[in-house]
């Protein structure tokens, strides 16, 4: 069996390139405003692209209601061929190419195969969890399952709890949870008030009581 390829282990660092060698040989950087709305269902624009550096939001929109399905960050790669929206929340700039280019490319050299996996089953795994929640379960024990997948795997244990990095607003985390800024804004300041959580920096959360957010993430 052959070795992982080091570009499907660490498609972030490849993604930092400033020319387009190598792996990305036929990619193209392109940038993109805040707010930008780079896909759409049914869009006539069918290119692959790796996110080079900002934030992309993949969501489902209704009339009245829009469901975040996951946020792609330096190092993701994603498609706008897809029945889903992708906007930029942040200045982008991405390596783009078209479809039936990286098709021909990916059946030459598939070790970007990884790498394409691993979003698409955060998608999955996160639409399948949203599911759930909006299903059964309220909004305090949505956000409690969020911090404690957190916990899970960015948390840094220390004497008094397990901090963990925020690199989503409140807006982006209440809109990943099908609810609304100001009731997860009101949860975690209640829960800080509670002694659950602290904030000792504006992109951190400490969480004091793992036990106290288990408990409330079953009710």
């Amino acid at each position: 069996m052959h070795p992982p390829s080091p570009h499907a282990l660490d498609l972030a660092t490849l993604a930092q390139a400033e020319q387009p060698s190598g792996w990305l040989a036929g990619f193209v950087a392109r940038d993109y405003p805040k707010g930008y709305l780079l896909a759409s269902p049914g869009d006539a624009r069918d290119q692959v692209f790796v996110v080079k550096s900002g934030r992309l939001r993949v969501y489902l929109a209704g009339e009245t209601r829009e469901l975040s399905l996951s946020f792609l960050e330096p190092g993701d790669i994603y498609t706008t061929h897809t029945p889903t929206y992708v906007q930029t929340v942040s200045p982008c700039t991405l390596w783009c190419i078209h479809t039936a280019d990286f098709a021909r490319r990916l059946a030459s050299d598939p070790t970007i195969t990884p790498a394409m996996m691993r979003v698409l089953g955060r998608l999955l795994r996160n639409a399948v969890t949203l599911i759930d929640d909006l299903a059964f379960r309220e909004v305090p024990a949505r956000l409690a399952r969020f911090l404690l997948g957190l916990v899970e795997r960015r948390g840094q244990p220390q004497a008094d709890g397990w901090l963990i990095p925020l690199e989503l607003g409140t807006e982006d985390i209440a809109s990943l949870l099908g609810s609304t800024r100001q009731t997860v804004s009101q949860l975690l300041n209640q829960w800080a008030r509670d002694g659950i959580l602290a904030r000792p920096g504006r992109r951190q959360l400490l969480v004091r009581s793992r036990q106290a957010l288990e408990n409330l993430s079953a009710s």
